[in-house]
Parts: structure tokens; C-alpha cells; sequence
């Protein structure tokens, strides 16, 4: 009988594309590395289950994302009860009372995976592996990526790697009581974006000709997040009130309503208006863009900052987005906050106007720029299952 293979697995989420695409970006290298090795399993956590409580948690988490965009009452909420709750009770409550239903198939969906890794990018996943194991229903190696620069209280330390992109996070994180009692491996890695970034080595202007822009104008790139509920409606309206020639680019994400919305817009004739519903092409689109406009999502701004594209935040609904936010604003500089869209679009004018106003924020952009963040994490996993030690 021939021997197991190393069983590796990636429980993806559908509740927000912060979590999404870093776990596709490291699942890909680890598969392309090591996928020879070992088996490496890819799921959809809860809607690949068959189950019906874990199937109905998913749809609530996508409508959690909703409202966190449309009512930041709800942020506030979270973090005051985070704080009065702790981290313990901020980690176990969410998972084991709010979503009760869910909780038990969750761990024996944890325990059917017989892995030998689990390797978690969201929230659930990650209490979902810590806790089974310490209930004895696995006996996987548990590892984690926080595509935030600090780790909030919401991700459980019960883990054997942690992985975050900050020096600072991982600074912090060092001093947490939680980590200390676990003796967690804490790794900083440059923030996980698509392996492909690699390929996108033209100009600025040679993207915007590709996307039919004029590549002498100032391009504008707008973006609420994957599920289009932010502040970007009101955004291309005060920006087509500008008498001045630019590209305007507007991802509605799955928000249809608002794409199907903007496609009857007839811009001025000084505008080139690009609005986009659900998309793929996020890449092409920040690496032609001089400038992006939205909301403080992970993946979002690190793509934008790569491609030297500074952002001005006009919302941060979540305390996690909050978080966000306040690392680019105030360690690595690559952003400006505006919570008024006429502030937003005001600063835009000027920057459009004058672009050496920004030139401080494109040249911190470039200090940051590495796309070798899966890779380096995708090695760190294959040494956890590597049977000579390991962490």
C-alpha cells in the first residue's frame, strides 16, 4: 500500500474579497511549488459542504458585508463590544452563539478534511481549525495570513503560524497575551497579491490604451469594494461635475443595480467614463490608474499602492477596514482620508491639477511595491509539512 500523501487545505469564504484573493494568491504558488508533493485541497468552506446550516451561516456573512458597508453604526457596535468582551469572547462569540447552527458542522467538516494543514485567511475558518483541534477532532497543523496590518481581535491566536505584511504588526502582535501563551510562530511576508502582478510591466499609458483611454489624461480609478455599497454613486456624480479632461474608471462589483446605473450615464465630453459590474480585470485596471477613490479594503489598496496608484479613503465601514486605513495613513504614507466625497473629489481636482501635490504618496507607493509575498508564504507552508521539523 503506498503511502498518504501530506494533505494540505485551503477553506476559501465568501464574505468580502479581502479574504479571497490572498487565499488564491498563495494557494496558487503553494500548488504550482509543491502541488507534486502533497495533495492540496481547495474548498469553498461552507458552500461546497452539502449542509444546511453551514450553506445558510455563508449567506448571512455575505449580508453582514452589506450592512457593515451601508450602516458604520455597525462597526462602532463591534469594536465597543470587542473591547467590553475581550478577545476571547470576541473570537468564540460570533462562531459558537451568534452563527450556533453552523458551529458543530463546522468542526466536523474541519475533522472530514483529515488534513495534515489548514491553512486560513478568514475569521471563522481559523476559530473553526483552532478549536477543533483543541477539542481533539484533528490533529492539523493550523496556519493563518491577516491580510490587515495589525491582527484585531477577531482572529483567534490558538494557531501555530501566524502571517501578517507589517513589521509593525507583527511587532505588536508579539506583545499580545494570546500569542505569548500559544508560542505561535508570528512571520511577516510582503502583503499577498496575484503571482501575475509580475506580468504587468508597461507603462502606465500603454494600459490605459489597452483599456481605450486617452493615455495623456489623469485617470481616476473608483472602488467600494467587491460588493459596491460605499459612497461611489455620490463619488461619480461630484467628480462629473469637474470641468477638466480625465479618465474615470468605476467598479460596481456585484452590485448590478448600480452598474446596469452607470452604463446609461452619458459623461461630459471632457470625461471618459469606464464603468465596470464584477470583474476580473482589477489588475489592469490599478496599473493604469493614477489615482484610486474608495473604501479601505486589503487587497484593493495593496493592488492600487503596487501599481503606484496613492488612495484617497472616503469609507472604512469595518474595525478591520478602520485598521487599515490608519496603517496607510499614517506608517506607510501612501494615503489621504476624505470623509466628505466633496472633500474626496476637491483633493482629487488638485492632485489632477498638479500631480508633483502628490508625488510624496507615488514615491511612498514605490517603497512598498513586492509581489513576493505568496511565494514567500507558500514556502513557510510546505516547511510546516515538511516532516524534518518545521514549524
Amino acid at each position: 500500500m503506498s503511502e498518504r500523501r501530506k494533505r494540505i487545505v485551503f477553506p476559501f469564504v465568501e464574505a468580502g474579497y479581502g479574504h479571497i484573493m490572498p487565499m488564491k494568491a498563495v494557494a496558487d504558488v503553494f500548488e504550482e511549488k509543491y502541488g507534486d508533493r502533497c495533495e492540496v485541497i481547495r474548498t469553498n468552506f461552507y458552500g461546497d459542504s452539502n449542509n444546511e446550516a453551514l450553506v445558510a451561516c455563508e449567506k448571512k456573512l455575505i449580508k453582514q458585508v452589506f450592512k457593515m458597508s451601508k450602516y458604520p453604526l455597525q462597526s462602532f457596535i463591534y469594536k465597543l463590544a470587542s473591547k467590553l468582551g475581550g478577545h476571547k469572547a470576541t473570537t468564540r462569540f460570533p462562531w459558537k452563539t451568534w452563527y450556533k447552527s453552523s458551529f458543530i458542522p463546522a468542526l466536523e467538516r474541519m475533522k472530514d478534511f483529515e488534513a495534515d494543514l489548514i491553512f486560513n485567511t478568514y475569521y471563522s475558518t481559523l476559530y473553526y481549525a483552532c478549536e477543533a483541534k483543541k477539542r481533539g477532532l484533528i490533529d492539523s497543523k493550523v496556519a493563518a495570513y491577516c491580510p490587515d496590518p495589525f491582527i484585531s481581535e477577531f482572529l483567534d491566536r490558538r494557531v501555530d503560524l501566524m502571517t501578517i505584511s507589517t513589521d509593525i504588526g507583527k511587532e505588536r502582535a508579539e506583545k499580545q497575551r494570546g500569542f505569548k501563551k500559544t508560542e505561535a510562530r508570528i512571520e511577516v511576508v510582503p502583503f499577498l497579491l496575484q503571482k501575475k502582478v509580475k506580468d504587468y510591466t508597461k507603462t502606465k499609458e500603454e494600459y490605459k490604451q489597452e483599456l481605450g483611454l486617452d493615455p495623456k489624461k489623469f485617470t481616476i480609478l473608483l472602488c467600494d469594494g467587491s460588493y459596491g455599497v460605499g459612497k461611489i454613486k455620490k463619488t461619480v456624480k461630484q467628480l462629473m461635475t469637474l470641468p477638466h479632461e480625465f479618465n474615470l474608471i468605476a467598479v460596481c462589483g456585484k452590485n448590478e443595480q448600480l452598474y446596469e446605473e452607470f452604463k446609461q450615464i452619458t459623461p461630459p465630453s471632457n470625461i471618459t467614463f469606464l464603468p465596470f459590474g464584477f470583474t476580473d480585470k482589477m489588475l489592469i485596471l490599478s496599473a493604469a490608474s493614477d489615482l484610486f477613490i474608495g473604501k479601505s479594503g486589503a487587497s484593493n489598496m495593496a493592488e492600487a499602492n503596487y501599481f503606484s496608484a496613492p488612495v484617497i479613503i472616503t469609507l472604512s465601514p469595518s474595525p478591520v477596514e478602520k485598521l487599515i486605513a490608519r496603517y496607510h495613513l499614517k506608517y506607510s504614507k501612501t494615503a489621504i482620508k476624505a470623509r466628505r466625497v466633496k472633500t474626496a473629489v476637491k483633493k482629487a481636482e488638485e492632485f489632477m491639477l498638479d500631480r508633483g501635490k502628490m508625488q510624496y504618496l507615488v514615491d511612498n507607493c514605490k517603497k512598498h511595491a513586492r509581489s513576493d509575498g505568496a511565494e514567500m508564504l507558500a514556502d513557510l507552508l510546505w516547511e510546516g509539512l515538511d516532516e524534518s521539523g518545521g514549524w
